[in-house]
């Protein structure tokens, strides 16, 4: 590969015109063979039908802006992942994103898996791709329409990829702000007003099944069953 023209167009980012092909970007970081002070233009012109004049000479590997086979491969792999961070960095822009989740919309999108990873763990020590903040995000949102324990939450966290020590802290701090208690008490009259004669074992499976402890649950249906039968 030549280079015929570069331009920086971010912070370790870089726009790169090959002697051959379209023009792509990449991030420096993304390297593992080829140094960034590498990247650098073919020392020569351009014609006006763009074709390169130089010497022999200065279009060995290993010239200003030359690359063997080795060093094209690891730039073009750069590209790859890039291309995987620009799609990955789409979804983010609209909505926090779990990185299991992400990661399995990216290679439906056809990706290089080893390259999507790369990329999220770019993305992740950057700080833009979080789980815990997509835990967070998922609760507050889920909570709109749903009266569910910490254990069915869990569950469903679980379910979607995320981590224990992720979904735990986003529960402990969801938690901090919302009654467990309550949002029983709130599962207890969604229940009892679409079934009006349902009993007191069946009331309590239910709320069982939505994640709530034994204790809460019988301090719940003490509180009120008797008072609505």
């Amino acid at each position: 590969m030549v280079i015929r023209g570069i331009k920086q167009t971010l912070p370790g980012v870089y726009k790169i015109t090959p002697d051959a092909g379209s023009a792509f970007f990449l991030r420096a970081e993304y390297l593992t063979r080829v140094k960034e002070e590498r990247l650098v233009c073919v020392n020569g012109s351009l014609s006006e039908e763009d074709s390169l004049f130089l010497p022999s000479e200065n279009l060995l590997p290993g010239s200003a802006g030359v690359f063997d086979e080795g060093d094209t491969e690891d730039i073009l792999h750069a590209a790859l992942v890039y291309a995987c961070e620009s799609a990955a960095m789409t979804y983010l822009a609209r909505a926090e994103q779990s990185r299991a989740g992400l990661a399995q919309k990216l290679l439906k999108k056809g990706l290089d898996k080893n390259a999507v990873s790369i990329a999220l763990d770019f993305l992740e020590e950057a700080g833009y791709l979080s789980d815990e903040r997509f835990a967070g995000a998922w609760l507050r949102s889920r909570s709109i329409d749903h009266a569910e324990g910490r254990r069915k939450l869990e569950a469903e966290l679980s379910s979607r990829g995320i981590k224990k020590d992720s979904y735990e802290k986003a529960l402990n701090e969801f938690f901090e702000d919302k009654s467990e208690k309550a949002l029983c008490e709130r599962a207890y009259r969604k229940i009892t007003r679409s079934k009006k004669d349902i009993d007191e074992k069946k009331l309590y499976a239910s709320l069982m099944r939505l994640g709530f402890p034994s204790k809460i649950i019988k301090s719940v249906l003490d509180e009120n069953f008797d008072k609505s039968n």
